[in-house]
């Protein structure tokens, strides 16, 4: 089966959920890397992902979101790229046994294109490519890039990844703003939904920020009006909470599969959890809209 199986019935496709969040309550150290864990604790990540097959999820990221050559660097992990990418995507094979999909995730690079910051669109497509390149020769079926926020950066991450002949879904994050919904850079998703397909997304999505799933629908039905691609949805469990000075997600596995539900009828074709999202909530997912 391949993602365009699982894509062709009736009824949504399943993604796995959180991954950051699940390590954090296995002993990730609030500020280390999750891939860190790929090297000094694959046993954590295997058991994540191992639970999230079990609760029928179909697809499986890699726990790969940082890592691009320049956010390895920030965590002083940069010589390290080849080896946590490609025991990302070992784990994961492990974790599949051949029952879901495993997808390659690239997250952003945490910088900002010229004239925001110092990087050129060039330079952030090299570290997309590099990352990919990896992550393609270990053997995964298909890419997902996650909670962009900025059109030129994921235009990169997409034309990257493309080089590789692999299906591209691509994900941005948005945020409530007047009653509408844009990105941190100001991207409404209608816009965000044109642009992804234009640079070569196969299928466009939302993840993550600081909207419900509810409100995800929302974002969903947008952006089904400027694209005939599949769209996919990725919420947060509920808008976070300053909890400690950090963000803690609260919304149970049956309130959160209830917006699911709005988000499922307005569209979206692949489903699945972001932060503080866990097996119970991608369990429930699947057996009240599988």
């Amino acid at each position: 089966m391949d993602i365009w199986g699982l894509l062709s019935g009736d009824r949504p496709a399943f993604l796995d959920g959180a991954m950051g969040t699940e390590l954090i309550k296995r002993g990730l150290r609030l500020g280390d890397p999750p891939e860190l864990l790929n090297l000094e604790g694959p046993e954590k990540v295997l058991e994540v992902q191992r639970a999230y097959v079990e609760a029928g999820a179909q697809v499986l990221l890699t726990n790969t979101f940082g890592g691009n050559r320049l956010k390895l660097r920030r965590a002083g992990m940069e010589e390290k790229l080849e080896e946590v990418n490609r025991k990302a995507v070992e784990i994961a094979k492990e974790a599949s046994e051949g029952r879901a999909l495993v997808a390659g995730n690239l997250g952003p690079t945490g910088e900002f294109v010229e004239p925001y910051g110092t990087f050129s669109e060039e330079d952030l497509y090299r570290a997309f490519r590099e990352q990919a390149e990896v992550l393609a020769s270990s053997g995964v079926d298909l890419f997902v890039i996650e909670t962009m926020s900025d059109l030129r950066e994921v235009g990169a991450a997409v034309r990257a990844c493309r080089e590789f002949g692999l299906p591209v879904a691509a994900s941005m994050s948005f945020e409530p703003a007047g009653g509408q919904f844009r990105t941190m850079m100001g991207v409404k998703p209608q816009d965000a939904a044109r642009a992804l397909e234009e640079a070569g997304a196969d299928m466009v999505g939302t993840n993550c920020g600081g909207i419900s799933p509810e409100e995800i629908a929302g974002v969903v039905v947008e952006m089904r009006k400027a694209t005939e691609r599949p769209v996919f949805a990725e919420p947060n469990a509920g808008r976070p909470k300053l909890v400690d000075g950090r963000a803690v997600y609260t919304l149970p596995p049956e309130e959160f599969v209830e917006g699911m539900r709005k988000v499922a009828e307005a569209g979206a074709k692949l489903l699945g959890g972001c932060c503080g999202t866990t097996p119970e909530h991608i369990r429930l997912l699947v057996r009240k809209l599988g």
